[in-house]
């Protein structure tokens, strides 16, 4: 009964130790770059140990088979050193190598364009074409294969409406977000313009952009694009080439004795102002316009609260960089330290700024120059004075 439960329990723990290395030998089979090798290696091992266990059975039962015993375990063990080591030794030094190189993990597929790219500079347009409808096949959301796809059908093989199709296709089945669906409305708004000439339906892919993602800066930015696209002629013929004309000019005009025979143009500052309030009454959003007319306000005008009161709409305008607020806040600081001396004023609407992006790094350049506004205000009221600018009293924005 005895030797009944050890033979039962030896076949158990060889039966345990053999699915173990089983179990061990098929993961690490599925992992390696040489299966087969592997396999040879596991099987070898399997062999000389079994070798090894039968002949330690059977030697240790006399007593010359001690002595016997311990060639025969040097030289399966170094066999097995020979065999393994190189595989332990990567196993052991993996996580370091791993770091470097990315280890076994197979990186995500990718599309691959640079065939298409060498086909597309050597003329082979057709191939070009050709190849990147293959990568489109494997990858048919990826955005640079249309974009590419639609610039060699629009600029290299005229059908303009197949790459006009090609985008809407793209951005009504792949659902983009704000930043790819802005680039291809934009994209279509910039084919509309230069090979259809038809300004009114760019501004309603622009338009598109605002409507799709309202609550976005890229809506945004397609409010201040629209504001943009209104001189028709110059849109539908801003591709075209530009004819100059050259007048003749006065060749003797070194030798005159009068000062002012030849003085540059003059801005119409008045004009231009005139201009901007009216624009911003179609197109308020327009930031660049308003930024412009805030500097008119308080450079030529010396309007300061004028001045402050656009850059101050600029600050509440919704869905804009943090980049863009630092240099508007600035910008009200610049205008009270040069033409009030207020460094107070400049002071508070720099700290307005930290309060509102506590962690940028515009906000630490801001705490920086806190530091030196009371220096900047006296010096800048010393190179400006308020009674020195032309008035206003001929201007009604009103």
């Amino acid at each position: 009964m005895e030797m009944f439960i050890n033979i039962l329990m030896g076949a158990g723990l060889l039966g345990f130790f053999g699915w173990l290395a089983w179990k061990i030998a098929k993961a690490s089979i599925a992992k390696t770059e040489e299966p087969a090798a592997l396999f040879l290696k596991w099987c070898i091992t399997i062999v000389l140990i079994a070798t090894w266990v039968f002949a330690l059975s059977k030697l240790l039962k006399t007593g010359p088979g001690v002595v016997i015993m311990v060639p025969i375990t040097v030289f399966i063990f170094f066999i097995l050193g020979v065999l393994w080591t190189p595989t332990l030794a990567k196993t052991m030094l993996n996580p370091l190598t791993n770091a470097f190189d990315g280890g076994n993990i197979e990186p995500d597929p990718t599309p691959f364009y640079a065939v298409a790219e060498a086909k597309r500079k050597r003329g082979l347009y057709d191939i070009s074409i050709s190849e990147v409808r293959k990568q489109l096949a494997k990858f048919p959301n990826d955005l640079t294969g249309h974009l590419m796809l639609s610039e060699l059908l629009s600029e290299h093989k005229d059908d303009v409406d197949g790459a006009i199709e090609l985008l809407e296709q793209y951005f009504a089945e792949s659902e983009p977000g704000p930043v790819n669906g802005a680039f291809v409305l934009n994209r279509l708004a910039d084919l509309q313009l230069k090979f259809k000439k038809d300004p009114e339906k760019a501004r309603a892919y622009v338009k598109r952009i605002h409507s799709e993602f309202p609550d976005s800066e890229q809506g945004e930015k397609a409010l201040l694009r629209i504001a943009h696209l209104q001189d028709e002629d110059f849109l539908t013929t801003r591709h075209e080439a530009k004819t100059f004309t050259v007048k003749k000019s006065n060749l003797k005009l070194g030798l005159s004795d009068d000062p002012n025979a030849v003085q540059a143009p003059v801005e119409d500052i008045d004009a231009k102002a005139h201009q901007m309030v009216a624009h911003l009454e179609q197109h308020p959003n327009d930031t660049d316009v308003r930024e412009q007319l805030a500097w008119i306000y308080a450079d030529h005008y010396r309007k300061i609260d004028w001045a402050i009161d656009q850059l101050k709409q600029l600050t509440q305008m919704e869905h804009q960089s943090v980049s863009k607020m630092a240099r508007w806040y600035n910008q009200i600081a610049d205008v009270y330290c040069r033409y009030t001396g207020s460094s107070e004023a400049a002071r508070y609407a720099l700290e307005e700024f930290i309060q509102r992006f506590p962690g940028s790094g515009h906000s630490e350049r801001a705490r920086t120059r806190l530091k030196r506004l009371k220096l900047e205000a006296k010096t800048s009221k010393k190179s400006q004075s308020m009674e020195t600018g032309p008035s206003l009293q001929k201007m009604d924005f009103d």
